[in-house]
């Protein structure tokens, strides 16, 4: 790697290394823009492809349109090329892949993701980074997309990437989230219980076991502070919590 690159590195690590608790990814985001040319990168928390024995719940944190995420979550997160036997073994092996290479060896359904939902959303290629916290395992994802009009995936961009994952991997020990974000999962949990809801209904109204909803229910009220349910349901009429 020439020195320049290890410059532009550098640079990055000095930011990242800079950010507040809870405010890691909009910093990150921005630091690999500005020094790598890397836009729009996004963080999948416990990607499931990859977190197979993790019980955390996948999460992103992205500038993407709310639409574009619940659709990738809805009907391509199992069925895209990161996501196969090759990508998985390529992700853990190297750290690093990108959907071109990947796409060679794809299936209908896998090309379909690349050429149908990521290309309608101006998506010619991505980077996925594969970044692992030292202290507790835990699996995170830095993805990058590539406009094909604007710029292609580089030899240099790949050599970057492959650096960058293990440099980034102290950092992500902390929560990328501030602690007081619920989950998707959490939220759903949330705003059944101040509806009235009882453990059993929710169970069964969200398909997951009763066990899973009293996990949610604990850290619902760590995250915002109540000490009831009661305490909760009124903060959460007065104004539901992000």
């Amino acid at each position: 790697m020439e020195q320049l690159e290890y410059r532009r590195l550098i640079k990055v690590l000095e930011q990242v290394a800079g950010a507040r608790e809870g405010e890691l990814y909009p910093v990150l985001a921005e630091a690999v823009a500005v020094h790598l040319g890397w836009v729009d990168a996004f963080v999948a928390e416990n990607p499931a492809y990859l977190a197979l024995e993790s019980d955390g719940e996948e999460q992103y944190l992205t500038m993407f349109r709310p639409d574009f995420v619940e659709e990738y979550v809805e009907r391509w997160r199992w069925n895209n090329p990161f996501a196969s036997r090759d990508g998985i073994t390529c992700l853990s092996r190297r750290g690093v892949a990108t959907l071109g290479q990947l796409r060679l060896r794809a299936t209908e359904t896998e090309r379909d993701f690349a050429d149908t939902f990521l290309r309608r959303n101006g998506i010619d290629d991505m980077l996925k980074i594969v970044v692992r916290s030292p202290a507790t395992g835990a699996v995170s994802t830095l993805g990058v997309p590539f406009d094909g009009d604007r710029r292609a995936i580089e030899p240099s961009d790949l050599l970057m990437a492959a650096t960058l994952g293990p440099l980034l991997s102290p950092y992500f020990d902390a929560n990328l989230l501030p602690a007081s974000v619920l989950t998707s999962g959490e939220r759903d949990v949330a705003e059944l219980v101040v509806l009235g809801l009882g453990h059993q209904h929710i169970a069964r109204r969200l398909n997951v076991s009763e066990s899973t909803v009293e996990k949610h229910l604990t850290r619902i009220l760590e995250k915002t502070g109540c000490g009831s349910l009661t305490e909760l349901t009124a903060q959460w009429e007065r104004r539901p919590m992000s």
